[in-house]
């Protein structure tokens, strides 16, 4: 298979950021998330964290948008007309994960704008949400290649961003000294971590947790490319 040109890739990646406008699963989510900004810059002193706004647009849009750009290639039938001038899967799912992450970022970047953080709680806040990031990426694209239309993608999606916005739920009423399990997950170490003065002890468990998922998404894809069942 020929290399591709970075005409070719940024065609691709150009044409799935357009595409955007006309999807209306990914438009409603990213809807949903400002509004859900907007109430906590309107009203700042409730009691919802940081985490939880962010951890929702991770959830919502991260991996939705992600699992929506993989799964509609193939429910259009346009997967195997890439694959026949050049592009194999690896480079598609890279692409879109690149104008999902890029949808990521806007957001991130209106509510750090809006909010007014100093320079050390937004850089908290940028390095401990990457690999949550990553590991939201993955996810969508996992639930993308499983699903058949996009009505899976979000049956399937649903639990994952349950789950998140449970642990963000337990976090918001959890009490120092109890509950330590939850600190088993990356949501614990970016609710507290945000705030902290020293950064250090909270990035252990997200980035060892991205880690753990991108060897275990590699295996399983290598494994689907080996059997051909992509």
């Amino acid at each position: 298979m020929k290399r591709l040109t970075k005409e070719q890739k940024k065609a691709l990646f150009y044409k799935d950021l357009l595409d955007l406008r006309w999807n209306g699963q990914v438009l409603f989510n990213v809807i949903i998330c400002l509004l859900v900004t907007i109430i906590f810059l309107w009203y700042p002193r409730q009691d919802l964290p940081i985490s939880f706004v962010i951890g929702f647009t991770f959830a919502m849009v991260t991996m939705f948008t992600q699992g929506n750009l993989v799964v509609e290639e193939r429910e259009q039938g346009t997967l195997r007309r890439l694959q026949q001038v050049g592009f194999s899967i690896k480079d598609v799912l890279i692409i879109k994960m690149f104008v999902s992450f890029l949808v990521t970022s806007v957001l991130v970047f209106l509510f750090l704008l809006f909010y007014r953080f100093d320079p050390t709680i937004s850089f908290n806040l940028l390095v401990l949400s990457f690999p949550v990031i990553i590991i939201m990426l993955l996810a969508g694209t996992f639930v993308g290649l499983q699903a058949k239309n996009t009505i899976e993608v979000s049956l399937y999606g649903t639990p994952i961003a349950l789950f998140y916005l449970f642990l963000e739920g337990l976090l918001m009423n959890h009490q120092l000294g109890y509950m330590q399990w939850i600190a088993l997950f990356p949501n614990y170490h970016l609710y507290y971590g945000v705030t902290s003065d020293s950064l250090l002890p909270y990035l252990l468990t997200p980035y060892l947790w991205m880690i753990i998922v991108v060897i275990v998404f590699t295996w399983w894809f290598m494994n689907k490319m080996r059997t051909n069942d992509l």
